[in-house]
């Protein structure tokens, strides 16, 4: 609202709003709107048959799952800023304005090195033949609707990751620096697991 009123003009330009500084609290993430490990598995099983023209979709998924990048970095990313020996991508822009480096999974770095091309510096990782971006929204909502999975966005691979480390016992602090976010209030939705997801992993620690 304050922010409105300052787009409007209404309030002075130097105005402080009597919440600054107060952090929302953090909202429990739905468990609707993530993706969980056995999901994405059904995505890549699907995407390797219906991504017969690009041949991308899997190496797309299989990266945005294991790195929490988001959409708009990954489409933009660029061979020179991928190290498949050192297994990072750099980021020279994120959300924040900060650059950051994402590690490379094997799996996910398996996935690139097969990727269909010549690989030259400048060239899109995830583009089309032209080297621009691909527009592959129709094709990721054929995949989701083939799995069994309608009106997934692709965001939520991004809180499936967070979510999976979470899960996985890994602390906020390593969450804050994989995921790339600035504040704890970011990183907090993902400690607030799904009950479901709790009884797994205590079944596989206390068997």
């Amino acid at each position: 609202m304050y922010r409105y009123a300052r787009r409007l003009r209404l309030a002075p330009r130097g105005h402080l709003p009597p919440t600054h500084g107060i952090e929302k609290s953090p909202e429990p993430i739905d468990p609707d709107r993530y993706l969980r490990p056995e999901e994405v598995e059904r995505l890549l099983t699907l995407a390797e048959v219906l991504d017969r023209k690009w041949q991308k979709l899997p190496a797309l998924i299989i990266t945005a799952f294991h790195t929490g990048l988001r959409i708009g970095n990954l489409l933009d990313l660029r061979w020179q800023d991928v190290n498949l020996d050192a297994r990072t991508i750099t980021v020279l822009k994120t959300k924040n304005g900060r650059p950051m480096v994402s590690a490379l999974s094997e799996r996910a770095a398996k996935a690139l090195s097969k990727l269909p091309g010549k690989h030259p510096g400048d060239e899109r990782v995830f583009g089309n033949s032209r080297g621009q971006r691909y527009h592959f929204r129709r094709l990721w909502a054929q995949v989701c609707d083939e799995a069994g999975l309608p009106g997934r966005n692709f965001h939520q691979l991004r809180h499936g990751c967070g979510s999976a480390l979470a899960n996985a016992g890994v602390g906020q602090a390593t969450i804050m620096a994989v995921m790339g976010h600035r504040t704890l209030t970011a990183s907090a939705r993902y400690m607030h697991s799904d009950v479901s997801d709790k009884r797994r992993v205590v079944d596989q620690v206390f068997t």
